[in-house]
C-alpha cells in the first residue's frame, strides 16, 4: 500500500531532525578531531560575520592537530581570536602563515562530559521528533473530523506516522550510540 501523502511529510521533518542532531553530533570532539568541530565558530572581519571555512581550508594533519590555512593572511588575527573565544579545547598558535590548533588527549572525565552532551542532543531530537508526530497525528484526526478522511484511513495514516517515527527514533540512537563509542576509544 502506498503511503499518504501527510506521512511522506512527516518523514521529511523527522529526517530533517535527525540531519540537525548529526551535525550537532560532528561539532563534538571524538578520539580524532575533525575540522567539522569549528563550523560553529564566526569570524569577526571587515565589519562582516563568517564562518571559518569560508576564510580558510582546514585539514586535520593527524589525529589531534588541526591546520588552519587563511586565503589572507591578514585574516589570521581575528581566526584565532574566533577561537580563543569559541573555547573549544585548543589555543591557536600561528606563524604568520597559518593556525595550528593541537589539542590535548582526552581524560576519562571530559569524555564522559561528551557523552553527556550526546545525550543531550539526542533528547532535544527526541522531543523534536515526537512534537512532529503530534502535529501530524493532530491534522489527520482533523482532517478525519473534516470528513476528508474516513475513520479507517484516519487510523492507517496514524499508525503510518508511527511507524515511521519509530524507524527515525531508532536511527537516532544507532548514530548517537556510534557517537558515544568514537568518544569513549582511545
Amino acid at each position: 500500500m502506498k503511503e499518504h501523502e501527510i506521512t511522506k511529510e512527516a518523514r521529511d521533518h523527522f529526517k530533517k531532525t535527525i540531519d540537525t542532531m548529526s551535525e550537532q553530533l560532528s561539532t563534538i570532539r571524538a578520539s580524532r578531531v575533525s575540522p567539522a568541530i569549528l563550523e560553529p565558530i564566526t569570524v569577526e572581519y571587515g565589519g562582516s560575520k563568517y564562518r571559518i571555512n569560508d576564510l580558510a581550508m582546514i585539514v586535520a594533519q593527524d589525529a589531534r592537530t588541526l591546520l588552519i590555512e587563511p586565503w589572507d593572511n591578514s585574516m589570521i588575527p581575528a581566526i584565532s581570536k574566533a577561537i580563543q573565544k569559541a573555547n573549544i579545547g585548543a589555543n591557536p598558535s600561528d606563524d604568520g602563515k597559518s593556525i595550528k590548533l593541537l589539542f590535548p588527549t582526552l581524560s576519562q572525565e571530559r569524555r564522559q562530559e561528551l557523552t553527556k552532551l550526546v545525550d543531550k542532543y539526542l533528547e532535544e531530537a527526541r522531543i523534536a521528533l515526537r512534537n512532529i508526530r503530534r502535529e501530524y497525528v493532530d491534522e489527520v484526526k482533523g482532517k478525519e473530523k473534516k470528513k476528508e478522511l474516513s475513520e479507517d484511513e484516519s487510523r492507517r495514516v496514524q499508525n503510518e506516522i508511527q511507524k515511521v517515527y519509530e524507524e527515525f527514533e531508532k536511527e537516532m540512537e544507532q548514530i548517537c550510540d556510534k557517537k558515544r563509542k568514537e568518544i569513549m576509544e582511545e
